[in-house]
């Protein structure tokens, strides 16, 4: 789990950071590229890139799931808990007859 998100935000942090040399060299192209091919004179907007990137990197982690396999791995991480459950549900009645009662 740990290297998963690690590796989230490796990827994450290679984004951003590309992205900010690009805007480094935005001054230096202006002077050989046109003003249309440039775009927007603001600059980056940093937020949104972000945002991509984050949902870009998700979808890209799902999509390596098989998802026939959800199901099955679902009710097996239940029946394995199933002890705790019944006893977080116990706790739960006794909490709901102290407070009601």
């Amino acid at each position: 789990m740990l290297r998963a998100v690690l590796t989230f935000f490796s990827t994450l942090a290679f984004a951003v950071l590309s992205a900010a040399a690009i805007v480094a060299i935005l001054p230096w192209l202006s002077g050989r590229t046109s003003a249309v091919t440039l775009g927007a004179e603001s600059g980056l907007h940093f937020e949104s890139l972000v945002l991509g990137v984050v949902i870009g990197i998700f979808v890209g982690a799902i999509s390596r799931y098989e998802w026939g396999d959800i199901p099955r791995r679902m009710i097996t991480w239940v029946l394995i808990r199933e002890r705790q459950f019944f006893y977080y549900a116990l706790i739960g009645g006794c909490l709901a007859v102290l407070l009601f009662y």
